[in-house]
């Protein structure tokens, strides 16, 4: 998919549930990825600055997977590949804000990753079909403690290689307070470095 110099907005409305039980329409505005292969902005409104404290921290990884683009997309943009591979008592959860029934990876569409020490929360950003999708997390969201680690945004991007094959690359954003930034990086990297491998093994069961 080529995007010309002229972004594509798409906007979406959601409805939401106020504090006081009523509904309400939330506008959405999500901008497609530039053909360069960067990443949009943030949803409007859900831009998090970082707190003081706490330093931006970025974390990039590259696999080649061994499948068609296609399939590996397929793997990567199914509820099911997070939802059943939780170990109780964390779970993971996608809701459509405008029917409140479970969601998928559409613009606008709520998660959640939850369990003891950890709320992952966040709505579905941009998705270009095949090629790129994004998740910002919404403030309260936290590892260990809201105090240390708090995550800003996950993207994939996705590109044919060669022999048939299909290039996953990888960019975590997390807020980390100043002096464990150390102690962060290394888990951060020792808990992806598994993807890799976990990916090549879903799409393979699923062919």
């Amino acid at each position: 998919m080529t995007i010309g110099a002229e972004a594509l907005t798409v906007v979406r409305r959601a409805r939401c549930l106020r504090t006081d039980g009523m509904s309400a329409t939330t506008n959405l505005t999500v901008t497609p990825p530039p053909a360069s292969g960067g990443a949009p902005p943030p949803v409007a409104g859900l831009e998090l600055p970082t707190p003081h404290g706490f330093v931006r921290d970025v974390l990039e990884r590259t696999w080649t997977i061994r499948a068609p683009r296609s399939a590996v997309w397929a793997w990567l943009c199914d509820p099911a590949t997070f939802t059943e591979s939780q170990v109780p008592p964390w779970r993971v959860e996608f809701v459509d804000p405008a029917t409140g029934r479970p969601g998928g990876f559409t613009p606008g569409v709520l998660t959640t990753h939850h369990g003891p020490f950890l709320h992952f929360c966040g709505v579905i950003g941009e998705v270009d079909e095949g090629h790129y999708r994004d998740l910002q997390y919404t403030y309260g969201a936290y590892a260990f403690t809201l105090r240390a680690f708090r995550p800003v945004r996950l993207e994939f991007w996705l590109d044919d290689a060669p022999r048939g094959a299909a290039l996953l690359r990888l960019r975590v954003t997390t807020d980390v307070r100043r002096g464990l930034v150390g102690l962060w990086r290394g888990g951060n990297r020792l808990f992806w470095s598994r993807f890799g491998a976990w990916c090549r093994k879903g799409v393979a069961a699923r062919a």
